[in-house]
């Protein structure tokens, strides 16, 4: 190496480091969007989807209660008659029914018919079983969650028979058994139009048709 040679030495300067930085900036707050708004639209569809599963849970166990319902009357916690089907505005339960269908693969000495009942408490609807058909003071439901944030729980029923008093065969009544003059006292509808009131997703209307019993 002579004197006159010189050792040259390249790199970034200050002004190429500072664009760079700002590059990188610029391209971190676009990724970390994107990245956020794909995780926000995941968890909008997960409770989108959760919702939906909620909803047809709870139409899917109306539609099965129904579909086996058992002409069979039970006793009530005091002893007083109840009809297979019921249905009143007052009380914890809404909606009450015997169905069929209870299985019983231990074979235990029970009936497979079982006592349910429908209603809202705290805003939640739950679905009620009982172990007894004919229940005592100290017979408590088995209680489980179906529909959350409800507003309103709806129910109609189309009568089936023709008989003097107030059912009218095609006549919808918001209560069940109907005021009659006849004699018998478990007459059953055609059909139950179950309504909800969702606090998100506003009124769902499904329609039921009872088996002959």
């Amino acid at each position: 190496m002579t004197g006159n040679e010189s050792t040259t030495q390249s790199g970034f300067t200050l002004l190429e480091l500072l664009v760079a930085l700002s590059i990188f900036a610029v391209m971190s707050v676009m990724v970390f969007g994107g990245l956020r708004e794909v995780v926000n639209v995941r968890a909008a569809t997960d409770k989108h989807t959760s919702r939906l599963t909620e909803l047809q849970l709870a139409f899917m166990n109306f539609s099965r209660d129904t579909r086996q319902l058992v002409n069979r009357t039970v006793r009530g916690e005091y002893g007083d008659r109840l009809s297979v089907l019921q249905s009143t505005d007052i009380g914890k339960y809404r909606l009450e029914l015997i169905r069929g269908g209870h299985p019983n693969p231990a074979g235990l000495n029970r009936s497979s018919l079982q006592r349910i009942a429908y209603g809202v408490e705290d805003n939640k609807l739950y679905r009620y079983r009982w172990n007894v058909l004919d229940r005592a003071e100290d017979s408590l439901p088995v209680r489980t969650l179906m529909l959350t944030d409800i507003n309103g729980f709806n129910l109609r029923f189309l009568g089936r028979v023709e008989q003097p008093g107030e059912l009218q065969n095609n006549q919808w009544l918001t209560a069940w058994p109907p005021q009659t003059d006849g004699e018998g006292v478990d007459v059953f509808p055609q059909a139950i139009e179950v309504t909800f009131e969702l606090d998100d997703w506003g009124r769902f209307t499904r329609l039921f048709i009872f088996p002959d019993v």
